[in-house]
């Protein structure tokens, strides 16, 4: 990882972990972890930037390629505030119980469960893909189709793993947010595996409908 790189990524830890202490309040930066289950996230955080250290995963989320399909950029961005939104809100409601539901402390634990289950679906697709990952769909220069692995299973890890924060984060502070949250992480997931397949089956034709054929696009033998 070039120094550019890992600079941007300390940048992006920092400022979600003020935001979400903001969100907070840091009058009270103890009470946050007193419930094992926000102490829990903050050493997954902790873990995350050790495993992309220590794997050397290039996230670089801008990287457009040589096709990028459409106007993503806005895109993006919007995805990227209402993430830091969410950062902020979230906490900041739990503490207050804002749109939270009551008697739900162990969903708290499956919503940890299932943030953590999927950054690790994610960071084992990362190491898979190498340069190739960007936040656009696209192609690379020199693109190749990845089958091993967890792409070997199943053909899109990293929008599981969306759709497993998106319901994970919410229920770890037990908001009523996970409702719409989930909503249009399951229409936006859908309309860029759309994107991608055909972005994929117009470059490698035969190759990928093979690969389709033989490989579930989120859950093994469900979808």
């Amino acid at each position: 990882m070039s120094r550019k790189a890992l600079g941007g990524l300390l940048l992006q830890a920092s400022l979600a972990l003020a935001v979400l202490f903001l969100g907070w309040g840091l009058d009270n930066w103890r009470g946050f972890f007193a419930h094992p289950a926000r102490a829990g996230l903050m050493g997954m955080w902790v873990a995350n930037l050790a495993i992309i250290l220590g794997w050397r995963l290039d996230l670089e989320p801008f990287r457009k390629g040589k096709q990028a399909v459409g106007r993503q950029r806005y895109l993006l961005a919007v995805v990227m505030l209402i993430g830091l939104g969410l950062v902020w809100f979230l906490p900041y409601a739990d503490r207050r119980s804002v749109l939270t539901f009551d008697g739900a402390e162990g969903l708290r634990y499956l919503g940890l469960l299932l943030y953590v289950g999927g950054n690790a679906l994610a960071f084992v697709a990362l190491h898979a893909l190498g340069k190739q990952y960007s936040g656009y769909v696209t192609l690379q220069e020199g693109h190749e189709l990845v089958q091993t692995g967890i792409y070997g299973l199943i053909r899109h890890p990293i929008y599981l793993r969306a759709l497993m924060v998106a319901v994970g984060l919410p229920l770890l502070f037990r908001s009523w947010l996970i409702l719409p949250l989930v909503a249009l992480g399951v229409l936006f997931v859908a309309a860029r595996i759309r994107q991608e397949e055909k972005l994929l089956a117009e470059h490698f034709g035969g190759e990928f409908e093979v690969y389709r054929r033989r490989t579930w696009r989120l859950l093994p033998y469900v979808y």
